[in-house]
């Protein structure tokens, strides 16, 4: 079994024995001199996933590097592990800033690195690999993911730093890339695309699919890649048998390709033994297979004593009411039931089948059996109106406190078919990421905006995480990395290392010092247009309400950030990834705390 680390050897230096938790295996301790220096002549690759930021402080952040995990064990069974070595980036680089992850790369020394991209890190990531090659021009940068299609309209950019795009599966393509940069030896898949001096060039023959037994990582790299934190992804169904036109899933995977009950008992049993606590099944449709009656019955035997939790997708109108009861006897402690509308023409609209009767019955049956339900509803889909989305919305609340509504905007991803044909139902949608729509033949921005005040509103219809003030003494939900800055320190450079930054603005007479935080607000945002920012006002007494409105233009002169072009932001022309507050004292004013709290909800939601 290979033994991971958890930074790239850097062949200058030996690993930090003062620190060795920050090792998982520790490469040059012991070895012979001909075991060194072929680790030395290897080329070596750093799988990066960015996570997903947003502003929620009470809930642990995950971004477990699931596609790395299948790349790494598909070199690691090729020819071209000889030649290559691998590494995770370590769990606590998820916290920092643009700037200093940029660093932690460079002082890796790694020849190769293998990004993986979602709407909400493709724009960070293409920073980092533009700064990156800057750097090291010699530097390969590879990018795959859910987000790359043929057609994006960022990632073949004239100015793009990636070397090479991969969609799709990528466990066969990826030792063939490696393979190419290594000996010249044409790598000509149709899911390839090389950066050339004539710009980008596909390969032309079908990439081949891979055996989905053979490309599971095994499950103490997927333990390994969890680090601490005890929930387990695991991919036993590849292909889904729906054929959404938003959904990109199916054209990329032909078929149903699945693990056996054998296969899965055997890795669910060697979770269990290395100590994971909740398992979440990625399937699209998670009882798409045959048998699965049988299926559940060998898991709730496996798990009798509920050590284990587990979390999956379901299509509800084909359970049955035993298949519930089975689900709770496993432990599935949640499930989620796409169901997007109660309209028949909506759903033909987008090529989803249209069982509504069966669907509220299989959502029943989970009910009854004590199975919490997360149904999904959509709007902005073609056809679709106002009443109708609240229709559906009412139809999904019936279902009483065991079912969590959440009611998603329609995202035009790359790809999809519902993007290409976007003119034909007049769906006008963001051009960069989320791809959110603005508007339709059916629904109005007002419309929309509607809809995001019926979800703000409505007790039971989660929302974003909300700061409960903007001005107090006390304030909730603040980053836990906090910078305390008096005014004489404006000038100095902006503190801090992380991605998620609260800086308290503290002093008196804060108002004859607007320039400087002005200056300091600006310089933070430039230098992090990425990252999530708080800036605290921490004033001893009374300002000028002036100063909060100016410092409110200085933040929405910024290009939006992701989180801003979301409906939930959008719509109500509200700021939420970098926001002002501001924390009073027993000498300010209730009336001049009110004021102030009615102009930073107006801005920042």
């Amino acid at each position: 079994m290979k033994q991971f680390h958890m930074f790239p050897p850097n062949f200058k230096d030996l690993p930090d024995i003062k620190h060795p938790e920050n090792l998982s295996a520790k490469p040059f301790v012991n070895l012979r001199q001909e075991d060194y220096l072929s680790r030395m002549s290897q080329k070596h690759i750093l799988y990066l996933q960015l996570p997903l930021l947003d502003n929620d402080t009470k809930s642990e952040r995950e971004n477990f590097p699931f596609a790395g995990a299948y790349l790494d064990h598909a070199l690691c069974n090729s020819p071209e592990s000889e030649f290559h070595s691998s590494s995770f980036s370590p769990s606590h680089w998820d916290e920092l800033d643009t700037r200093h992850l940029v660093e932690a790369l460079y002082e890796t020394n790694c020849d190769i690195i293998a990004c993986t991209l979602y709407l909400w890190n493709i724009e960070r990531t293409q920073r980092i690999a533009a700064l990156l090659k800057k750097m090291r021009p010699n530097l390969k940068i590879v990018a795959g993911g859910p987000e790359t299609a043929k057609d994006h309209p960022l990632l073949f950019e004239t100015a793009s730093a990636f070397d090479a795009v991969v969609t799709g599966e990528g466990e066969m393509t990826f030792p063939a890339l490696l393979n190419y940069w290594r000996t010249g030896t044409p790598a000509d898949y149709d899911n390839l695309a090389l950066r050339t001096s004539k710009g980008w060039k596909w390969g032309s023959l079908p990439a081949p699919s891979a055996n989905l037994a053979d490309a599971q990582p095994t499950e103490e790299t997927i333990m390994h890649c969890v680090q601490n934190r005890p929930v387990v992804y695991l991919e036993t169904v590849r292909g889904c048998p729906l054929t959404c036109s938003y959904c990109r899933y199916y054209q990329l995977h032909t078929g149903l390709r699945m693990l056996t009950t054998e296969q899965v008992m055997h890795r669910i049993s060697r979770f269990r033994e290395l100590g994971a606590k909740e398992i979440r099944f990625v399937d699209p449709t998670f009882n798409a297979r045959p048998k699965f009656t049988e299926f559940l019955a060998a898991i709730a035997e496996l798990n009798h004593d509920q050590q284990l939790s587990f979390f999956a997708e379901i299509r509800s109108d084909t359970l049955t009411k035993e298949q519930a009861n089975l689900m709770r006897k496993a432990n599935f402690t949640a499930v989620e039931v796409g169901v997007q509308s109660i309209s028949a023409e909506v759903l033909k609209n987008v090529a989803r089948p249209t069982r509504l009767s069966k669907i509220g019955k299989g959502i029943q049956f989970l009910c009854d059996a004590g199975v919490h339900v997360v149904l999904d509803i959509m709007y902005g889909l073609p056809g679709q109106d106002l009443d109708e989305v609240k229709r559906s919305l009412d139809w999904g609340l019936a279902f009483g406190g065991n079912v969590q509504v959440q009611c998603m905007q329609t995202l035009l991803l790359p790809g999809t078919v519902l993007r290409n044909d976007s003119n034909h139902w007049n769906l006008v949608h963001d051009s960069h990421p989320p791809y959110s729509i603005q508007q339709t033949d059916h629904l109005s921005p007002d419309d929309i905006r509607t809809i995001e005040i019926l979800l703000d509103e409505h007790p039971n219809l989660p929302a974003d995480p909300i700061t409960p003030r903007f001005s107090s003494r006390r304030l909730a939900r603040l980053f836990k990395e906090q910078h305390r800055i008096a005014t004489y320190q404006l000038n100095k450079p902006v503190p801090g290392i992380g991605n998620r930054r609260a800086l308290l603005i503290e002093g008196a007479n804060l108002f004859s010092h607007l320039d400087e935080i002005s200056n300091l607000i600006d310089r933070a945002i430039q230098a992090e247009p990425d990252g999530l920012w708080q800036f605290v006002l921490v004033p001893e007494r009374e300002e000028p309400l002036d100063l909060i409105e100016k410092l409110v233009c200085v933040i929405r002169q910024h290009p939006p950030h992701m989180l801003d072009r979301f409906a939930s932001a959008s719509a109500f022309e509200v700021t939420v990834s970098r926001r002002l507050y501001v924390r009073t004292n027993p000498l300010i004013s209730n009336a001049w705390k009110d004021a102030a709290e009615e102009l930073l909800r107006e801005s920042f939601g």
